[in-house]
Order: C-alpha cells, then structure tokens, then sequence
C-alpha cells in the first residue's frame, strides 16, 4: 500500500519580470515577409516571443506550477508523476539547436566593440558612441537599437535590422533585467548563439534559489516566464474538464484533478534529437544561468522523450552536485565550465524501443517521493475519471 499523501501548505509568493513589449514592438512592426523568412532561419522563432503576452491568467499558471518544486529533485512532483524542463524542448519552442561546445558563463571574457559591431552590421565607432552603463553593467538602450533598427529597415539593411531585432529580443525578452536596456550579458550570449542551456539555467537556479532561501517564502523569479509557461502548457490535456474548468475553477484545483495518465508526454518533433544526458564527471547537466548554476536531471524526463520508465533512476543520476550564485562562487563554476567540455549525447538508440510507460517499480517510487515531499493543495478527484466510473 503506498504511503499517505501529506498536505504541506508551503505556497511560497513568486513574482515575474515582465517587460514592456512597447519599443520592441514597434521595432518588430518594421519587419516584411520576406525578412521574417529570413529572421526565421537564422534566430528560430523568437520573434513569436513577442506574440506570447503574460496575462494574469498565464501568471497564474506559473505560479500554480513553482508551489509544485521539489529541491532536492529538481523538478516539479505532482500527485503521481514528475514533469522536467529539458534542454531539448526549450530547444524545440525556440528552433534554436543547442551547440556541442561550452555554453555561456558569467566569468568568460565579454566581447569587445570589434566584436559586438561585426555581430550588428556597426562600425566600432558606433558601438562605442552608443555603449552605456546602466544597472551596474554596459550595453544598449532600446532607443538607441530602435532608431537604429528602424534606420536599417527604411534603408533596406536587412543584415543590420535583423541583428539589432534579434539582439533587442535576446535582450528584453529572453535575458531580461534593467527596463529598456539590453546588458552585456545578453550581448554576449547573442554573439555566442547558444541561448538554450543559461535559459534553462536562470529557470533552474532561480526558482531553486527563491524556493529554499528565507524559508522558502518566493519572490521575484529571473527568467523567461512566458517560455516556462509554454513549456508547461505542452504537457497539459488540449481538450475536456481541464480546459472546459477554465473560467470556474483555479489553476490548483484543475492540477490536483490531473493524473500521469492525463498528461500530454510524448512530443514527436523530439524523436530525432539528441539528448545531453551528463557532462563531464556528472551523471547528469551542470546548468550556468546568468546569476548562478544548478544541476538539473535528464534521466527523470525519459517520458517525454518517449521512452519508459521502468525503474526508479540511481542515485548519483539525480545527485545534489551543484548550486552557487555567480558573486559567491567557490570553485564550482569551474568544474561545470569542464564538463561542459565533455557533454555527453544520447540518440533513440541509447534509449532502446519506443515506449511511454511506466513499470509498477517506478509508480511506488514516485509514489514515496510525493509521500515526502507533499502536495501544496488539497487532493481533488480526477477531472479525467478511468473508463466505465
């Protein structure tokens, strides 16, 4: 018999970054067909970033979502499955592959203006004119990038436009932090093109960070929060009590009526794609977002790859093995820096057979980690009762 459930009513307050879109809209409104064919192949599909507005309702699955964290897994546990933000779905949303090489890290050397002007179509001397310090830290303002982006567009400087709008993206979108300014770090990740591991890295430690610190009462949450919520909404049901609850019931309940088997698991636009499962000396992916690193567990996803669970995943494939803060760091960001020079990648044949199951041995594990670790709400009868009840 499984263990009882026990009701813990952590619910910790969280609030997010949300831009104004404004500038950034304007800019975008400047774009024609044929460019943002173009913009498309080149930065994916972060334009439609621009199309996802947070409203209140998303806001609120969002939050819903982080009362659900578990710490010491990494992930979100709930009645009687877990859901894991991987690498490769963010990949996936934003078309944007993830580069075999080191990805961006607080303490590498930041481009110099020869750099950022060959990366936006500028001349040095334009750069280093418009380079400003605001929030501790140089970069842009918006108003400097949309008088230029809009210069670029009426003079049919396609290569400059498409640059200074997929910078100011990266900048107010993806990597936001001061209002209207796109800091060097995001500059820096622009110029790099690998913007898929330090995403998943600021959803990691942040949420990890404001779930554990002060006794775990939230606060402001530094990542992408549209992008979280596009990647939650995939997983669940498009159709039938949860989506017809909308209006009459809260996020919390409609989750809590929610079972493994209601969840949307399998995307198969992830079939072909290589999976990173460890880096280096990990057994599983040391994660440096622009404030800090975590470590986060791939094995636990196996679902959404497509592939079964069969049994509970060893202990050192979801060991505790990293979490600092960038001002603080004591040496860790260095070992994940060197294994992220050793990453390691898994295709459907490491996987075996197709097959989105879960044996009995996984069910009673995950069964005890939901008995310690405690829902945020009250149980609620399944919104998707089994056939003939």
């Amino acid at each position: 018999m499984a263990t009882p459930m026990k009701t813990v009513r952590r619910n910790p307050s969280y609030s997010f970054l949300n831009p104004n879109l404004d500038s950034l809209g304007c800019l975008a409104k400047k774009i024609t067909p044929d460019e943002t064919t173009n913009f498309r192949k080149e930065y994916g599909y972060i334009l439609s970033l621009l199309k996802m507005p947070f409203t209140k309702y998303e806001q609120e699955g969002v939050h819903t979502l982080l009362q659900f964290y578990n710490p010491s897994l990494r992930c979100f546990t709930f009645i009687d499955y877990l859901l894991v933000p991987t690498l490769e779905e963010y990949s996936l949303f934003l078309g944007i592959p993830i580069k075999k090489e080191v990805p961006y890290y607080s303490t590498m050397k930041a481009p110099d203006s020869i750099e950022i002007a060959k990366a936006l179509y500028l001349s040095k001397s334009v750069v280093e004119a418009n380079l400003t310090k605001k929030g501790g830290g140089f970069g842009f303002c918006m108003e400097f990038l949309v008088k230029r982006g809009c210069e670029a567009a009426e003079a049919k400087e396609w290569d400059t436009f498409r640059d200074i709008l997929a910078l100011s993206i990266y900048g107010i979108v993806l990597f936001s932090d001061v209002p209207n300014f796109v800091d060097m770090n995001a500059i820096h990740i622009f110029i790099l093109q690998n913007p898929v591991p330090t995403l998943l890295g600021d959803v990691y430690h942040s949420i990890h960070h404001k779930g554990i610190q002060k006794g775990g009462k939230g606060g402001l949450v530094r990542f992408c929060a549209p992008l979280l919520y596009r990647w939650f909404r995939s997983h669940l049901p498009e159709r039938g009590a949860f989506v017809d609850n909308r209006h009459t019931s809260k996020w919390a309940e409609r989750i809590m009526g929610l079972r493994a088997k209601d969840i949307v698991w399998y995307n198969k636009a992830l079939e072909d794609m290589e999976v990173v499962m460890s880096c280096g000396k990990f057994k599983n992916v040391p994660l440096m977002g622009l404030r800090g690193g975590i470590n986060y567990n791939p094995v636990l996803a196996r679902r959404t790859f497509g592939y079964a669970f069969v049994s509970p995943p060893e202990q050192t494939e979801i060991a505790e093995n990293i979490f600092y803060h960038s001002a603080t760091d004591n040496g860790q960001m260095a070992e994940a820096v060197q294994a992220w020079k050793s990453i390691c990648w898994r295709d459907k044949k490491h996987f075996g057979q197709r097959d989105c199951a879960t044996h009995e041995d996984y069910t009673k594990w995950v069964e005890s980690v939901v008995a310690v670790q405690g829902m945020p709400f009250p149980p609620k009868d399944p919104l998707y009762p089994p056939a003939g009840k």
